[in-house]
């Protein structure tokens, strides 16, 4: 009895520990006004506000957390969700789903020249919602961007979602986890011009290695300009992920580089699909294409490829790989056209390949090895030769069985035949032919009954005739001798 109360006990502080959470994160305070960390303690507001501050590891968590920060309509300064110190490598871990929504952005980092980092990683089916309000404002670079001015920024897990673009001084790189921008129907006022609203905007770099990447843009999708800030020759590197990029108005690109200084376009790897006016171009690189899983560019309108007048022939694309074209036909230089009905086919998927094509040629070549793979499990061996086994059977059938000991032998034989067998298994049908011959050969006559005391052997009719002739020979004697008394 005692036990049992104990039991009944620590289920009910079991349960009430549990209603704590389950009450915040149906009951977090929206944040109205800018979480500044730029200068701030430890503190842990998870179960209230839905974040926690570590100042030690500068570590944002958020869980559920929902920031809708205001400005005055006549605030000449607007105000971002949170701000970081632009000098701290930041990481921000968020669960659940978090939304941001300011008119300044949902994350800033200061400006000027900066040092440090931003990197997000979100669990299994965390989102981040970033939303910039009211962009149709006056402003610089700035305007319209969810996060402004990071020095670096890395996306390795979660899925972030960001209405308005992203801008940072240094590097931008996706390794993992889902990355959605919009920023079409966005733009901004600057001396007196609009200005559409980038994805993604850098000053040195941006990497992309894996995960999804999906940019729906106005004006350019992905934009590096180089710059003393932006040291690096590579402007944009693709070595995995899926990364679909569009832009809506014209003469404006998928990916953009070296407005300033040398940038190159690398893609080494990944599923890239295009669309809009421009795909790639560089103004002062190289744009060099040496692999690849997927490259569509069936959207884009214009080029897909280009590079400012005056650069020269800077668009360098790989040899297509043609290993599996070469190892289906190793593969069917193997086979003996003579044991298949028909040939032709494998011939001509063969006769097909062209060579020569380079990387943006490879969904061809990879069509060709299918054509000749296809060929290939098409083909239909002939069938065995059955005609040894006919033979033997028709010898075995002019046998009378009643004249031998055992024919069951050959019988069994004959009855193990099986038909319908293809080339390949020759030896097995050439196995049943001899197995007929060598119980043809293994009979045995049956014994035959002797007898000397009764000579019951039909007359032949030779003794017949040796009467016959004897009697002839007689006659021939007589007339002689009657013909030399006459004389």
């Amino acid at each position: 009895m005692f036990k049992s109360k104990i039991f009944y006990i620590l289920f009910i502080i079991f349960l009430f520990c549990l209603v704590p959470n389950v009450v915040s994160a149906a009951n977090i305070q929206t944040e109205t006004t800018t979480l500044d960390l730029t200068n701030h303690t430890t503190e842990d507001n998870l179960q209230t506000k839905g974040w926690k501050w570590d100042d030690e590891s500068k570590t944002l968590t958020l869980r559920n957390a929902n920031f809708d920060v205001k400005d005055d309509v006549d605030s000449t300064t607007k105000n971002p969700c949170i701000k970081f110190s632009e000098a701290d490598n930041i990481t921000v871990i968020f669960d659940g789903n978090n939304t941001l929504k300011a008119q300044g952005g949902a994350i800033f980092s200061g400006s000027g020249q900066k040092t440090g980092s931003l990197t997000f990683k979100g669990s299994q089916n965390a989102i981040l919602n970033m939303e910039i309000t009211e962009v149709n404002g006056k402003g610089g670079n700035n305007v319209g961007n969810t996060i402004n001015y990071a020095k670096n920024l890395n996306f390795v897990s979660g899925t972030v979602n960001s209405r308005g673009g992203i801008i940072a001084d240094g590097i931008v790189t996706i390794s993992g986890g889902n990355l959605n921008i919009n920023t079409e129907d966005m733009s901004y006022v600057s001396l007196g011009e609009t200005e559409n609203i980038q994805g993604i905007y850098a000053l040195d770099q941006v990497k992309i290695t894996g995960g999804n990447l999906n940019i729906k843009s106005d004006s350019n999708a992905i934009r590096v300009i180089g710059g003393p800030i932006g040291p690096s020759t590579e402007g944009v590197i693709i070595e995995g992920g899926n990364i679909s990029l569009s832009t809506k108005i014209a003469n404006k690109y998928a990916i953009t580089v070296g407005a300033l200084t040398h940038k190159d376009i690398i893609i080494n790897g990944g599923n890239i699909t295009l669309s809009g006016d421009y795909g790639l171009y560089t103004k002062n690189g190289v744009i060099k294409v040496n692999g690849f899983e997927s490259f569509n560019a069936d959207g884009v309108e214009k080029e897909a490829f280009k590079v400012a007048e005056g650069n020269g022939n800077k668009i360098i694309y790989a040899d297509a790989d043609y290993s599996k074209v070469d190892e289906a036909i190793e593969e069917a230089n193997k086979l003996n056209k003579d044991d298949y009905k028909d040939f032709s086919d494998v011939e001509k998927a063969i006769a097909s390949v062209v060579r020569g094509k380079n990387i943006l040629g490879q969904g061809d070549v990879n069509a060709m090895a299918k054509a000749i793979i296809n060929a290939m499990n098409a083909l239909e061996l002939k069938d065995a030769d059955y005609s040894k086994v006919d033979e033997a059977i028709e010898t075995a059938n002019k046998l009378n069985k009643d004249d031998y000991k055992d024919f069951s032998g050959v019988e069994k034989a004959i009855a193990s035949v099986v038909r319908g067998k293809n080339i390949s298994e020759q030896e097995d049908v050439d196995a049943m032919a001899k197995a007929i011959t060598n119980a043809i050969n293994a009979l045995e006559l049956k014994e035959t009954d002797e007898t000397d005391e009764i000579d019951d052997t039909p007359k032949t009719g030779v003794e017949d005739l040796s009467a016959i002739v004897t009697f002839i020979v007689l006659g021939a004697i007589a007339g002689i001798v009657k013909l030399n008394k006459e004389q």
